[in-house]
């Protein structure tokens, strides 16, 4: 297993140590990082980073689902600091776009 990566945007940390599965509906990567807030309870957070987001970023051309996740893979800790990024201004799904990762 992955030691854990714990990702701090400014008093919001996230700390990723699940795996990642391939999501068939949005067909794109889905993670998850922990958050515990300052009265020590702790959820689940649930990411996502797109299809287009790993093509462009690797470029891949039409990547089957386990292309994909080798992808994430390769560039997961770019990933999780953009995720906890958007997760410390709100964003309490965070979805790693194309944009992101230009």
């Amino acid at each position: 297993m992955t030691p854990p990566t714990t990702i701090s945007g400014g008093a919001v940390a996230l700390t990723f140590d699940s795996i990642a599965v391939f999501d068939p509906a949005s067909r794109g990567v889905k993670f998850a990082g922990r958050h515990i807030d300052p009265k020590g309870a702790e959820r689940f957070v649930i990411c996502q980073v797109s299809r287009d987001a790993l093509q462009l970023r690797l470029g891949l051309n039409d990547p089957s689902p386990e292309q994909l996740l080798a992808a994430y893979s390769q560039i997961k800790d770019i990933i999780h600091r953009v995720a906890a990024k958007h997760f410390a201004s709100g964003d309490r799904r965070p979805s790693v776009s194309a944009q992101d990762l230009l």
